[in-house]
């Protein structure tokens, strides 16, 4: 493979300067020259050129202001500079303005001068290198279809790139105001993370709710790792992983599965009422004809007990027919359903209920309500089986864009060190149905102190 040869423009106002210096070097280098800094510039922009030398004293513009406005256009271009007076102004003008890589003085060695050439071929290649890779670098940054950052130890976002950018809605001159807490939607979220970069561990796909700077939210995944440099942390890296399309097709199969199981609820509850329901309507309403016309059958302990078992079915059968299908919430909305579900289970005599409503729940569809409902039910049956509570809150907050509900009870508690809470069937139907309408569920508690559920469900419409 052949040897590339250097490169050199050579910039001189004195044109025996020129000639002798491209008979002196044209053996070893590929020389060309120009007798001024505009010549200069032309030879630049049509050729590749690895090492510029020029005199400092020239008319017009001096070789400091001449590789001034080559370092703009031509950074990789290894500079050096040729002056007969060795003033320390000028070279910390040099240095300053130029950046460059070498200053010579007039009259200057053969070999020396040869050596310097070479060697600052050596500088160009290394720092061409550096720019390819750091090009290299910067594709692949921006070529990620997921938001890359790089931030420093303090979580300052120091890169971003521009599907990050376009992801959170913000310009890139805004990065030097932004730190990775800022894109958090909960600060326990942001308190979590924040503990793990503090133990210096690793992050990965960590599933975080996010929020733009319009505060609009978004479900991600969030990965980071941290940069250290000899043994020092420097910062960290990372990856955001916009899930919020999967995460709203994962609510919408979610919401399906639950209104199937709703409406084979309302199937079997309509079968339950017009089958037996019917008969056992049939049946109280034979006992009453018997006992109207034959006064002998009420003193008939038999007849009298058998009447007594058939209302008693007949009213546990609307009680089974209620908590699985609530006819009164199609009828008369939420407020009565609840109200209903609670009277209910005070007259069992084991609880009793403190209810708040603020604010008018605006209609919503049916199967949203359900979820509600729901949410409730559950909660009400854990608190009484589970938690044996003797006094169950409820609280209802109907704001503009959402509902907040505040579920309390006074039982046994739980451990909240302690991941069993998750474990449980009950509380995954109500997650289930919070997720599935985009709400959020804070759980807090302690153990003899009862249980607390803090629920906000944005309306479907308002």
């Amino acid at each position: 493979m052949e040897a590339v040869k250097i490169k050199v423009l050579y910039v001189d106002d004195e044109p025996n300067n020129l000639i002798s210096f491209k008979a002196n070097y044209r053996e070893f280098f590929e020389v060309h020259t120009a007798e001024s800094a505009d010549a200069g510039k032309k030879i630049l922009a049509n050729n590749e050129i690895h090492v510029l030398i020029t005199d400092q004293r020239m008319p017009v513009q001096t070789g400091v202001q001449f590789l001034e406005t080559v370092l703009k256009d031509k950074p990789q271009i290894i500079r050096i500079i040729l002056t007969g007076y060795a003033d320390l102004e000028t070279v910390v003008e040099a240095i300053n303005k130029g950046q460059i890589y070498k200053y010579i003085l007039k009259p200057f060695d053969f070999e020396d001068l040869k050596t310097t050439i070479e060697n600052a071929y050596d500088q160009y290649v290394f720092r061409k290198s550096g720019d390819d890779a750091l090009v290299k670098f910067r594709q692949l940054f921006e070529k990620q279809n997921e938001a890359v950052f790089i931030m420093d130890s303090a979580y300052h976002i120091q890169e971003l790139n521009n599907f990050g950018l376009n992801l959170f809605k913000i310009q890139r001159n805004e990065l030097n105001k932004i730190y990775l807490a800022d894109f958090f939607n909960k600060p326990e979220e942001w308190s979590k993370i924040n503990s793990l970069l503090g133990k210096n561990q690793a992050i990965v796909d960590v599933p975080v709710q996010l929020i733009d700077s319009k505060k609009v939210v978004i479900e991600a995944l969030l990965s980071v790792i941290a940069i250290n440099e000899n043994g020092t942390l420097i910062g960290y890296q990372g990856m955001i992983r916009d899930i919020t399309k999967q995460k709203e097709m994962e609510n919408l199969v979610l919401r399906a599965i639950i209104e199937t199981q709703e409406s084979e609820r309302m199937r079997l509850t309509q079968n339950l009422h017009d089958s037996m329901g019917q008969k056992l309507s049939a049946v109280k309403m034979f006992f009453q004809t018997l006992s109207s016309s034959n006064k002998n059958l009420s003193d008939n302990e038999a007849f009298v007990k058998s009447n007594e078992i058939i209302n008693e079915t007949i009213l546990e059968l609307r009680s089974i027919c209620f908590n699985i299908m609530p006819k009164t919430l199609s009828e008369l909305g939420l407020e009565a359903a609840i109200n209903e579900l609670t009277r209910q289970n005070s007259l069992k005599g084991v609880v009793d209920f403190d209810i708040q409503f603020k604010g008018n729940f605006p209609k919503q569809d049916g199967n949203f309500e359900m979820a509600i409902f729901r949410i409730v039910q559950e909660f009400i049956a854990n608190s009484i089986k589970h938690a044996k509570a003797t006094k169950i809150y409820l609280n209802f907050n109907c704001e503009p864009k959402k509902i907040e509900i505040n579920l309390k009870d006074n039982g046994v508690g739980f451990d909240s060190t302690k991941t069993q809470l998750n474990s449980g069937l009950g509380l995954k139907n109500i997650k289930s149905r919070v997720q599935s309408y985009h709400g959020s569920i804070n759980i807090s508690g302690k153990v003899g102190s009862g249980v607390e559920f803090q629920i906000s469900i944005p309306y479907l419409k308002s």
